[in-house]
């Protein structure tokens, strides 16, 4: 579909204004996945006959991040401002990234990498989501199914599984050699100039990217039906900040909104509060186990 030399963000707000341009819209959303799928793919990032090392890390994040730039306005975008038919699309892009071969043999450092561009594009329309208070933009970017080692499972597992696999790789960016959380660190700087563009979010920006994070960990830890889940920024915050922590503050929300609780009125955590005030103080403990202090 020709843009006329618009760019992605002057089409998708003139597709998103009116209902009537679903067709056109669907059809904008797809090629730009296609154009994403065929920069990325296994010849462009292979996954065997490149050892894994400092530099090629380095570059392949720089190639990620900017071929999944426009699908990231696009996911913003759909995440603020789409209508809950429009909202579906954002399980398209999802789920055709998820499902593309990432590689079976070869080095896994370079396979569980391959998850990143989908990483970056949950975290940025999570955060959308948030701004927005659309829970139910966010419980698709938390539960949708896709493919995953013989199975289907909730896409958070995937992209948090496979990238807290590479490990002490994310320590080779420069400045984050001794961060305890080197990736949560780096996408909090990388997403910050996209959203501010977009949405104008200003000081609230750190406040939603915590929040995001402490979402992604719990529908983690309830999906895997384990204690354990990736901790971003939020796990320093918690001991420097006590009750007014990320953490305690949306456990805090649950407690008083009870049943009212946006997130489990639309079926989050399975659609209850208490659960959801367990599953957080279990966690709470793994963070006051924590020796980065």
């Amino acid at each position: 579909m020709a843009t006329t030399n618009k760019t992605t963000i002057e089409t998708m707000k003139e597709l998103l204004a009116d209902p009537k341009n679903k067709i056109k819209l669907d059809d904008f959303v797809s090629e730009n996945i296609k154009k994403f799928l065929a920069t990325t793919n296994l010849r462009q990032f292979p996954v065997e006959g490149i050892t894994p090392n400092k530099e090629e890390f380095l570059e392949r994040m720089k190639r990620y991040e900017e071929a999944v730039r426009e699908l990231q306005q696009i996911v913003i975008l759909l995440a603020k401002w789409g209508e809950p038919e429009q909202i579906l699309l954002l399980e398209k892009v999802f789920s055709r990234l998820a499902e593309v071969d990432k590689g079976i043999g070869g080095y896994t450092l370079w396979i569980n990498f391959g998850w990143y561009p989908l990483q970056i594009l949950m975290y940025s329309g999570g955060i959308a989501a948030l701004a927005g208070k659309k829970f139910d933009v966010l419980k698709v970017l938390l539960t949708t199914p896709v493919p995953f080692k013989n199975g289907h499972h909730a896409l958070i597992v995937p992209v948090s599984s496979s990238l807290s696999d590479v490990g002490d790789a994310w320590k080779w960016m420069p400045g984050h050699e001794r961060k305890h959380t080197p990736r949560s660190e780096h996408l909090h700087e990388l997403l910050q100039v996209s959203l501010e563009e977009l949405l104008f979010l200003g000081a609230s920006y750190e406040k939603l990217f915590d929040e995001l994070e402490v979402y992604l960990a719990l529908a983690f830890s309830e999906a895997t039906g384990r204690d354990w889940a990736p901790i971003g920024r939020f796990g320093w915050k918690y001991r420097y900040q006590e009750e007014n922590s990320p953490i305690d503050r949306i456990i805090t929300d649950a407690k008083n909104q009870g049943a009212k609780w946006p997130p489990v009125q639309i079926g989050l955590f399975h659609g209850s509060s208490e659960e959801f005030v367990k599953l957080a103080e279990k966690f709470n403990e793994r963070l006051n186990e924590l020796n980065w202090f």
